[in-house]
């Protein structure tokens, strides 16, 4: 990743596909089984859309991680402004090599992150920091149908990224001992308009800005060309939200 990818993800709301209602809809999934100030660990944070959200909604003390430092110093902005500060402490880590010892969080939470360690390692590397009965909420890339378009297959095995099915990642949840809570699609509101649209926005102002670099041109063609890659497709994969017991 080169600096005019990181300038054009530092020019957007959200880091990924996400939706303030869904975040509701499952942190309300387990809120009545949480202490009354749970612990939660919010993991690839970006700028902390979800994590302000998790701060109002919830008396929690959220510890947000990320190893892109302008997301967090964003996000401790946006809590400064929100008045949430005393409940968001940002700190800047590896997903893959937690500074934490076992068995502290109540929550773990993570939105449009754990491909970057890939699924299956998420559940087996993060559980060790929850609490007995602590629970794992996170959303993944997943195959909505049966049906898979070989165009897409091919990009996302150019990109290296692996997408399993719903059920593949229920299964491997269930071996690495979580119990399901729920799971949900996010809806095309959470990729459309509240990610895709601030990219192509964000994009346009930066072709201007470096157009006669051709880096940063063709760093702004691939976004563009996975943005146009996932509309076409969109009935067919989806940003899955998983809610897991430990």
């Amino acid at each position: 990743m080169n600096k005019y990818f990181y300038e054009v993800f530092e020019n957007i709301p959200r880091q990924g596909p996400g939706l303030k209602e869904s975040t509701q809809k499952a942190f309300n999934s387990i809120k009545r089984h949480l202490p009354s100030r749970p612990e939660i660990l919010d993991i690839g944070c970006g700028k902390g859309s979800q994590t302000i959200e998790l701060a109002k909604i919830s008396e929690a003390k959220i510890t947000a991680i990320d190893n892109h430092q302008f997301f967090l110093d964003c996000l401790e902005e946006a809590a400064q402004k929100a008045e949430l500060a005393e409940k968001i402490s940002c700190i800047n880590a590896d997903m893959s090599d937690l500074p934490f010892s076992s068995n502290l969080f109540d929550v773990i939470w993570s939105e449009g992150a754990v491909f970057i360690i890939g699924i299956k390692e998420g559940l087996k590397q993060w559980g060790k920091f929850l609490k007995k009965d602590g629970f794992l909420v996170l959303t993944d890339l997943v195959w909505l149908k049966e049906y898979r378009p070989a165009e897409l297959i091919q990009h996302w095995k150019q990109e290296g990224l692996t997408v399993f099915t719903i059920e593949q990642i229920l299964e491997a949840a269930r071996q690495e001992g979580y119990h399901l809570i729920d799971h949900f699609t996010l809806p095309r509101k959470g990729w459309i308009e509240e990610f895709i649209l601030f990219l192509e926005k964000t994009i346009a102002e930066l072709r201007a800005k470096y157009a006669t670099i051709k880096e940063a041109l063709d760093t702004f063609d691939a976004i563009e060309f996975e943005n146009e890659i996932v509309i076409k497709y969109l009935d067919y994969c989806g940003y899955e939200f998983f809610i897991w017991k430990r």
